[in-house]
């Protein structure tokens, strides 16, 4: 049977490793050692081992998640979608995880981000459409469906923004009336603003804008 032989200081605060008679290790939340009773040369049953692994699971999950949210807000499916990928990791990095399904662990925690309000759609997509100032009004609501976001939870955007949008690619690519007097090079223009979701009318309109001003 499994033996716990040791609960070292990890470098992370509010952290212990548990160490195993095996040779193998778990990061632990120092807390729950004590909500789980785990002292140094206790035997270890299957039935305690799936707690342990999945309590370290959670709280190494839960820990990541709002690392991710500090950086900026983030969506259901962005987080689920980053800790499948994080479970992944730890899996190789940690043998007692391997065979430990984690569908139901993300589920829980996602559902304890959003009781404590840590996920949060207003917040993610005002924070999106500012990143995303040079997108058109269809690119940006595509890509919000693409993040987990509900349709009828995506403001109306005012088709001006798809105009200003183009306005700061053009400052970017400074096309010249040169260029555009070359029929190909304008049609590779128009192509490339088109794919990007903008109406050809609303182009036109930013390009005779920003040419009016050179």
């Amino acid at each position: 049977m499994l033996v716990l032989t040791n609960i070292k200081a990890s470098r992370f605060p509010n952290r212990v490793n548990l160490v195993f008679s095996d040779g193998s290790y778990l990061p632990f939340f120092i807390d729950d050692t004590i909500k789980l009773s785990l002292k140094k040369n206790q035997s270890i049953t299957p039935k305690l081992l799936t707690k342990i692994t999945t309590t370290s699971l959670t709280y190494l999950g839960t820990d990541y998640s709002l690392r991710q949210i500090a950086l900026s807000p983030k969506t259901e499916k962005i987080i689920a979608d980053k800790l499948k990928l994080y479970f992944s990791r730890l899996k190789h990095k940690f043998a007692l995880f391997s065979s430990i399904p984690t569908a139901k662990i993300i589920t829980n925690i996602i559902l304890q981000l959003k009781s404590k309000k840590f996920l949060n759609p207003d917040n993610f997509i005002s924070s999106f459409i500012t990143r995303n100032k040079s997108k058109s009004v269809s690119e940006i609501k595509f890509l919000l469906r693409q993040k987990g976001i509900n349709s009828q939870d995506i403001p109306n955007l005012p088709s001006k923004n798809d105009i200003d949008a183009i306005k700061t690619i053009l400052a970017k690519k400074k096309p010249t009336r040169k260029l555009m007097a070359d029929f190909k090079q304008k049609q590779r223009l128009y192509a490339s603003l088109f794919r990007r979701g903008f109406q050809i009318s609303d182009i036109k309109t930013a390009i005779d804008d920003y040419l009016s001003l050179k």
